[in-house]
């Protein structure tokens, strides 16, 4: 047995944690993205809710296609979507952190565009160039909801009834 397929018990890598480290960026940017997933759908309206709820369908597709044959097309394909249903809801909403999140996806989708015409640019800037730009997205989400509090808007959760239901009602 190789030392690298050997168990964790005594502090070395097996061979996939080697091939698969966790960066403090990608750290980070997990952390950032998780925060304000909870506090937009804790503190946040409608809109912030629903960009919530497709924004972490999003982050659960790339996850689970990670390493998959045609993973890359396939996340392609899914930011494109997503990047419409954000435009669609910056231009329904009246939330300036949409047009900011829109913006951001659109460039994404660009980069996308960009690895695909040009032959010469490595698959990894790429990815790195479109996880820069995915900071600006739950940062811009969690600027919306702080916006929200100080603005004095009651986030949906505050005016929800949560009772349960009986047969009569």
């Amino acid at each position: 047995m190789e030392a690298a397929d050997r168990d964790t018990s005594r502090g070395t890598l097996t061979s996939v944690e080697r091939s698969r480290p966790i960066t403090p960026f990608l750290l980070a940017s997990l952390i950032l993205a998780w925060v304000s997933f909870v506090t937009a759908w804790l503190r946040g309206g409608h809109t912030e809710r629903f960009a919530v709820a497709v924004l972490f369908c999003d982050y659960a597709l790339t996850r689970m296609t990670t390493g998959m044959a045609g993973a890359h097309e396939l996340v392609a394909v899914s930011e494109s979507v997503l990047a419409v249903i954000i435009a669609w809801l910056a231009f329904r909403s009246d939330r300036w952190w949409t047009l900011v999140a829109a913006g951001a996806l659109m460039l994404c989708v660009l980069v996308f565009v960009l690895e695909w015409t040009n032959p010469d640019l490595p698959r990894n800037a790429a990815i790195s160039a479109r996880s820069g730009l995915w900071f600006v997205i739950p940062l811009s989400l969690l600027a919306g909801v702080v916006e929200r509090w100080l603005a004095g808007e009651r986030a949906v959760s505050d005016t929800a009834v949560w009772r349960r239901r009986t047969l009569t009602s």
